[in-house]
């Protein structure tokens, strides 16, 4: 499959999270019951991932802009060092002539014309000494033309390197903004969450404790009957005497005993149709998964290692800030990418979802073909490729999510996956 190419900026980061806080905020209504604050917290929920995600992106575009600068401030740190050196030898090649025109042409001339009359052998030799004294001033001169030229091309480079440098500095001075912003939202938007799902394990608590007074009402209300029943019944057998007492005793006990013994027989007849059940044939022992989607072969070396790396940081918390690892999962956070950059090797904020997409072997939709320790990728967000995590075969994977962290997930967990392929 052909790796589709997408712009850096082409992610209306500030717009997504703007029109998605609008859409956040109206107070619950006070009545509401657990389900439908839970069908609220779903959909904030739904819109929180977006926020984050783009969040996600936007810290992604800064610290991509921000690496150009850097790299663009070296680059003119590397040509000003070039142009002082330039500027050294061309000194020294200017000293050079000079020295050379001084004793050719001193007094004139004259002296120069007497000195190398007086050191040829021949009028030949005077003609040729004439010669090369004049190509020697000519090459030199050739020389300090050739190093003037480069100095004033290295000059041009560093205007144009510093033309650049303040382009990519109002771009990463704008992309600052987009994604405080960014974040704003995403912080505004966990609040609220977070707000929502207090209310709604109040309103869980609340909906709890009405049943459990209202059944311990009904309890109450039933023993006062069987109580007033039970009171009925004795005050009825004290008015029908002692003898039709005893022979209604008789006969309650003999009723009794007979059904006794039928619930024995009964309980003894059913009791072995739990005993006979499915054999043991019939019970499936395929392990989870059944491990068709990994290679025959097993996993290679480099792909187990990847799938280690992500599972000892399962149970990390997640952040819109590539990723963090303190040595425990409790203060430890990742974003999708950020969690297969740690997996890698690689340091934070080394790769987005769309970076790691490009840097894929091959690229599959089809699912019964990804092995153990394939990148799988997902549109989500608002992004082409929004989301990434990690194989690991019978339609799961490894990834991080809002809300949730780091941990196991199916692949259609998230939705909208656009396939995957081996980074390793």
């Amino acid at each position: 499959m052909v790796h589709l190419k997408r712009s850096l900026f082409a992610i209306p980061t500030l717009g997504l999270g703007l029109a998605l806080t609008a859409g956040l905020c109206p107070a619950p209504a006070a009545a509401e019951t657990s389900a439908e604050l839970q069908q609220q917290l779903d959909s904030v929920s739904e819109q929180l991932y977006s926020l984050y995600s783009a969040a996600e992106q936007a810290g992604n575009d800064l610290a991509t802009v921000t690496s150009n600068l850097n790299d663009t401030k070296a680059q003119i740190e590397q040509t000003t060092a070039d142009i002082a050196e330039e500027e050294a030898q061309l000194a020294a090649y200017q000293d050079e002539l000079g020295e050379l025109v001084s004793t050719q042409y001193k007094s004139g001339g004259s002296t120069s014309i007497v000195t190398l009359l007086l050191s040829s052998g021949s009028f030949t030799d005077l003609i040729s000494n004439l010669h090369y004294a004049d190509k020697a001033a000519q090459h030199k001169q050739g020389v300090i033309t050739a190093a003037r030229e480069l100095k004033d091309s290295l000059e041009q480079n560093r205007q144009a390197l510093e033309e650049q440098k303040s382009e990519q500095e109002k771009l990463v001075a704008d992309q600052q903004v987009k994604t405080e912003a960014a974040q704003a939202a995403a912080n505004e938007a966990q609040e609220y969450y977070n707000q929502l799902s207090d209310e709604l394990k109040e309103q869980i608590a609340a909906e709890e404790e009405a049943a459990r007074q209202a059944a311990e009402a009904r309890a109450a209300e039933l023993a006062a009957q069987q109580a007033a029943q039970q009171a009925a019944e004795q005050q009825e057998q004290q008015a029908s005497g002692g003898d039709a007492s005893g022979a209604t005793d008789s006969g309650d006990t003999s009723t009794t005993t007979e059904e006794d013994t039928s619930s024995d027989t009964s309980d003894e007849v059913e009791q072995p149709s739990h005993d006979t059940g499915a054999s043991d044939d019939d019970v499936d022992d395929t392990p989870a998964g059944g491990g068709s989607d990994v290679s025959p072969s097993g996993p290679t070396a480099s792909a187990s290692n990847l799938v280690a790396r992500a599972q000892s940081v399962i149970g990390s918390g997640y952040s819109y800030t590539g990723y963090n690892w303190t040595g425990s999962t409790s203060s430890s956070w990742f974003t999708c990418s950020g969690l297969v950059d740690y997996a890698l090797g690689l340091p934070s904020w080394s790769n987005s979802p769309e970076s790691l997409y490009g840097k894929v072997a091959y690229i599959t939709t089809d699912v019964s073909q990804l092995q153990y320790g394939d990148l799988v990728f997902f549109a989500s967000g608002g992004r082409w490729c929004g989301h990434v995590g990690i194989y690991i075969g019978g339609g799961e994977m490894i990834d991080s999510i809002p809300g949730s962290g780091v941990g196991y997930r199916t692949l259609d967990y998230i939705g909208g996956f656009i396939g995957g392929g081996p980074i390793v």
